[in-house]
């Protein structure tokens, strides 16, 4: 019998580990803020590489939520892929909002990184008008995401604020 991909595995991916991860690209996302976004020209809207980080973390979190919802691995990767969308129009079917209620605005942001994370435009250039999601509530939703989730699931970030 053929064994899971390693991505498959519900052995070797679980809902804390993904949460895990999911705290540290917040993590690693708020240190390039720090870095990089005081810098003049990113007052409103954050570096590129902060924002990939940011929805690499929800991302993340939204998937350790609907993994200890009961949706396997394999649904995760083909059903739901990198859409951010997606997985949040799941995640609050699941019960969510039940853990932690978004604002609209903190939906509205996540709602418009998707159209640049989930197309990889935060990863490869492409060049004409883009509107970028406002990191103030971006942030406040990454935070309050993964802090949520982690109680759910059973792992405390670390070295992230508590925005909850």
């Amino acid at each position: 019998m053929n064994e899971p991909a390693l991505h498959e595995d519900p052995t070797r991916t679980t809902p804390i580990g993904v949460l895990r991860y999911a705290s540290e690209y917040l993590e690693a996302a708020l240190a390039a803020d720090d870095k990089m976004g005081s810098k003049a020209g990113y007052e409103i809207v954050a570096p590129i590489p902060v924002l990939f980080l940011v929805g690499q973390s929800i991302e993340l979190s939204l998937k350790a939520f609907l993994l200890s919802e009961g949706v396997s691995l394999r649904k995760l990767r083909y059903k739901y892929g990198h859409e951010l969308h997606r997985s949040l129009r799941k995640a609050k079917e699941l019960g969510l909002f039940n853990l932690v209620e978004l604002s609209a605005e903190e939906q509205s942001v996540i709602e418009l990184l998707d159209q640049l994370y989930s197309s990889k435009q935060l990863q490869y250039i492409v060049t004409g008008s883009k509107t970028f999601p406002s990191f103030g509530p971006l942030e406040k939703a990454a935070l309050r995401l993964c802090h949520a989730v982690g109680g759910k699931v059973g792992y405390q970030p670390r070295n992230i604020p508590n925005a909850l």
